[in-house]
């Protein structure tokens, strides 16, 4: 057999052997993607948890795995590097494993109350666990929201560490931060305590309809899209750049509205807002029948809540981005 008939060879038994390795995954792919029934098990906790849910409480194997971490019975896993749980042990802080909290949620009429009360359903859901750890404070809280099967379904996921401060006993409502742990240190050290997470979240759509933008800048009476620039090229303003006021207008609205919603939640929570996380985003959709574009704006505003110790003095300067009171906080006088 000449030197070409062998590669010739070689080359279709290696394309033979990719064509069944393809239709092997593909075949793969459609029994993994074929539904099957659940196992006695799956069923099992299905159930546990639907009975533990709406009583705010948790499955018992739920409980029985959190006992044994807190136990040391079982691995756990913390957010913090190495160098930071070394310096959390000299700071007296100890990890006691991640802790996590969901809540499927279904929109109907409020995007905005809906928000609010997912996050907070699964807040509620991970302080729990941490409570079942011993634990005084969960920090390095991340919170993200996934789209779920439906167009109003949404999965908001918080996950954090739980940790144990020397010399306090264990909580049974342990405060939660979006803050590292050496940062909620540095916060209890300058009589900065950490209570919580406040949320404010607000939706809103821009619908144009009539000349002017209404009063409460809610959903009709809205200007059309560029009315402020048309009225610039009717002067004869042509070639001028000109802001867009109106969107910029609603726009504005909305985020103040998220804001007075942290301000609410972080006054529920007596304390102090540093707002920590904001996320802004307007989408535009096409009129129907030659009507003028429309928009939809969301502003949503996270920020851990914290409490201050009215008689002892701060030994450093925190500037919160966001006060209550509409003004930065100013460290109390020392004491001569």
């Amino acid at each position: 057999m000449s030197l070409w008939n062998t590669l010739k060879q070689r080359a279709e038994s290696v394309a033979q052997d990719a064509r069944h390795a393809v239709d092997g995954l593909t075949a793969s792919a459609h029994t993994l993607a074929a539904p099957r029934a659940l196992s006695a098990d799956e069923l099992a906790r299905q159930q546990a948890w639907a009975e533990a849910l709406p009583g705010n409480d948790l499955p018992e194997f739920v409980k029985a795995r959190l006992a044994a971490t807190a136990r040391r019975e079982l691995p756990w896993v913390s957010t913090a590097t190495p160098a930071e749980m070394l310096a959390q042990r000299i700071h007296g802080i100890e990890p006691l494993g991640m802790v996590n909290g969901n809540c499927w949620y279904h929109f109907d009429y409020s995007w905005s109350d809906g928000h609010y009360d997912g996050w907070h359903h699964a807040l509620d859901r991970l302080r729990l666990e941490a409570a079942l750890l011993g634990a005084n404070a969960v920090v390095d809280v991340t919170l993200q929201a996934h789209a779920g099967q439906g167009p109003n379904d949404v999965d908001f996921a918080l996950t954090g560490t739980a940790v144990r401060i020397r010399g306090l006993p264990p909580s049974t409502d342990p405060a939660v931060a979006t803050v590292s742990a050496l940062h909620f240190v540095r916060l209890l050290d300058d009589g900065a305590v950490p209570v919580g997470i406040a949320i404010g979240a607000h939706f809103d759509w821009y619908l144009p309809r009539a000349s002017a933008y209404g009063a409460g800048f809610g959903m009709m009476n809205s200007a059309p899209f560029g009315a402020s620039a048309q009225t610039a090229y009717q002067a004869g303003a042509l070639w001028s750049n000109a802001e867009l006021s109106e969107l910029s207008a609603f726009q504005q609205h909305v985020r103040l509205s998220a804001i007075e919603h942290l301000r609410s939640d972080g006054q529920r929570l007596n304390a102090s807002v540093l707002a920590h996380t904001e996320y802004s985003e307007l989408t535009r959709e096409e009129g129907d029948g030659g009507e003028p574009p429309r928009f939809q704006c969301r502003y949503i505003a996270i920020g851990t809540a914290v409490a201050y110790e009215p008689n002892r003095p701060l030994r450093s300067r925190v500037c919160p981005t966001f006060s209550l009171a509409d003004r930065q906080l100013e460290a109390p006088r020392s004491q001569p």
